[in-house]
């Protein structure tokens, strides 16, 4: 018989236990009810990280397509027609990630180009970025191809030979049209040479490059030869001739071409643009005619002088201004134009300051045991883009050799000769040497630092050509 008590106890227990299945129940319930809300919130999360990466890739695509129309301005040979470029988007060029396209429209001298990026996003939904910039179309100058002659010691002549002598020895890039001769013990040691035509090494000493030390390129476009009977092509150590690379694979050079009769007009001070401050004793003309009919000026001079040109704005625009002493000081600027020969006298030590072109439409001497430097001691130190003198003899009346250095000289600067170059003994030379025909003889062509930017005057060519610029700032999406 079962008491009282435990019938309650019984009663009890049941209640409790259809509680706790209620509870469980609505447990199950709120679970599932946040794992739902849980799921929801990831999916959303997700696709929306996914529609933002995919919107960073559609911009990303989108300016590359800008770059492209910018890229497809500038390889054109006719950017300021609207025939440049697509004025509706071009087809869609697959990318990483997805497509971009581009177009184009001018107004004016101005284009608006457009970059469009599309990523595909969710089933049926594409994600499309736009960007625009503008382009400028203008002029601008190039330089010719040869101008790469000034950074050479240069021979012209096809027809001839480039001599070498004695004791000479090149140590800066050569470069020589027709035919070198290499005689007695006349050495090259620079870090190019090209030859269109032959080279012959005369004498046992004789040699290009070293075995110890091969030169960095040697191009020799006919062969060598130590007898001038057979020529060997390619060169080959055998020949005397040693270099890293060694072929007959001469770039095509030539001579930039000089027009004395603009420079006789323009030059300041010049002929007809005389010292505006100051003066120079002689004057730089004598009849107002292109002929030479100066003489001969002396810019080195035992008095002093102080020549400058200033424009309408109170500019200095040329000047040349001697100051004698132990050095003396000559002072450049400009582009400079004498009538006649120039020459510097015997013993002359000068130091010059500035950046000029100096014209002679006849000859330029700088004569024995002088010294025309623009650092003391003539030596590596020289920067050409602070100073630089360059010379240009124009042999106007055809004197066989425009510029002659004298025995024991130094020259640190630029030389452009009409007709040729002849150095004496033991004369040193820092600086590019443009001539029909070089002859050296005991001398040395020393290193210099690379000229890349001609001054106004230095014999040159330029041609002008169409220009594209981006317009600053003018970015957007």
């Amino acid at each position: 018989m079962v008491s009282r008590t435990a019938r309650g106890l019984g009663r009890r227990l049941a209640q409790e236990q259809g509680f706790a299945l209620v509870l469980a129940l609505a447990c199950i319930v709120v679970f599932g009810v946040m794992t739902a809300a849980v799921a929801v919130y990831a999916t959303t999360n997700l696709q929306s990280s996914g529609n933002s990466r995919g919107a960073q890739t559609a911009l990303a695509l989108a300016e590359a397509g800008l770059n492209m129309a910018y890229s497809t301005l500038e390889q054109s040979s006719t950017p300021g027609t609207q025939s440049a470029l697509s004025s509706t988007p071009v087809a869609d060029v697959a990318m990483v990630g997805g497509t971009t396209s581009y177009d184009g429209v001018l107004s004016g001298t101005t284009w608006t180009l457009t970059g469009i990026g599309k990523v595909k996003g969710a089933p049926g939904n594409t994600i499309t970025r736009i960007v625009h910039g503008k382009a400028s179309i203008g002029t601008g100058s190039i330089g010719g191809a040869s101008n790469a002659a000034w950074r050479y010691i240069y021979a012209d002549d096809p027809n001839s030979c480039a001599t070498l002598s004695n004791n000479t020895s090149i140590n800066v890039p050569l470069y020589v049209r027709g035919s070198l001769c290499l005689n007695n013990s006349a050495i090259i040691d620079g870090p190019a040479l090209q030859v269109g035509g032959t080279v012959t090494l005369n004498g046992t000493q004789t040699r290009i490059g070293s075995a110890d030390s091969p030169m960095g390129e040697v191009h020799i476009g006919r062969g060598c030869s130590l007898t001038g009977v057979t020529f060997d092509t390619p060169c080959t150590p055998a020949d005397r001739v040693y270099g890293n690379t060694v072929d007959g694979n001469v770039a095509p050079l030539s001579k930039p071409p000089v027009d004395l009769a603009s420079w006789y007009r323009n030059a300041m001070p010049g002929p007809m643009h005389n010292c505006t401050n100051g003066s120079f004793p002689g004057g730089f003309d004598n009849n107002g005619v292109l002929d030479e009919s100066l003489g001969t000026v002396d810019l080195a001079p035992r008095t002093a002088y102080d020549c400058r040109v200033y424009d309408g704005s109170g500019n200095l625009v040329g000047q040349l201004t001697w100051t004698p002493g132990a050095p003396g000081t000559l002072t450049v600027a400009g582009t400079i134009f004498f009538d006649g020969n120039i020459s510097f006298s015997q013993l002359s030590q000068i130091q010059y300051q500035g950046r000029a072109t100096i014209y002679a439409s006849g000859t330029i001497s700088v004569a024995n045991q002088t010294s025309l430097c623009p650092v003391t001691g003539c030596n590596s130190s020289w920067d050409p883009n602070t100073n630089l003198l360059a010379f240009v003899a124009g042999s106007l009346n055809g004197e066989p050799t425009s510029f002659t250095i004298g025995n024991n000289s130094t020259f640190e600067g630029a030389v452009y000769c009409v007709n040729d170059y002849s150095a004496g003994n033991n004369t040193a030379m820092w600086g590019p040497v443009v001539a029909r025909q070089i002859t050296v003889s005991n001398s040395s062509l020393n290193d210099f630092p690379p000229i890349w930017n001609l001054m106004p005057g230095m014999p040159s060519s330029y041609q002008t050509v169409t220009t594209v610029s981006i317009v600053p700032g003018s970015w957007s999406s």
